[in-house]
């Protein structure tokens, strides 16, 4: 257990018309604004989240992310891709491990 191979951070790689928009980890994917704060009130009933229930909110919503994204083998963005992330119109979005 000491010294077991670290597994990699998937990466996202999120394009329009073949044109990247997003390429980086997927752990730091933009997300929303309105989302975090929508789903802080639902987890932690509240509306103005520290930095703490912040981070946690992330967290979940990414694990949510990678759920479906592991899910999907045709490159269409899913619906969870399309209401979480805020990034400019996208039509493509690949997980790389």
């Amino acid at each position: 257990m000491l010294f077991q191979k670290k597994k990699s951070l998937p990466s996202l790689v999120l394009s329009k018309d073949g044109t990247i928009i997003y390429d980086g980890l997927l752990k730091d994917v933009p997300l929303k604004e309105e989302i975090i704060l929508k789903k802080s009130v639902e987890f932690f009933d509240d509306p103005e989240p520290c930095h703490i229930h912040r981070s946690a909110v992330r967290v979940r919503l990414i694990s949510e992310l990678l759920e479906e994204l592991t899910d999907r083998e045709d490159g269409a963005p899913g619906p969870l891709v399309l209401l979480y992330v805020d990034a400019a119109d996208f039509d493509s979005c690949r997980l790389v491990h």
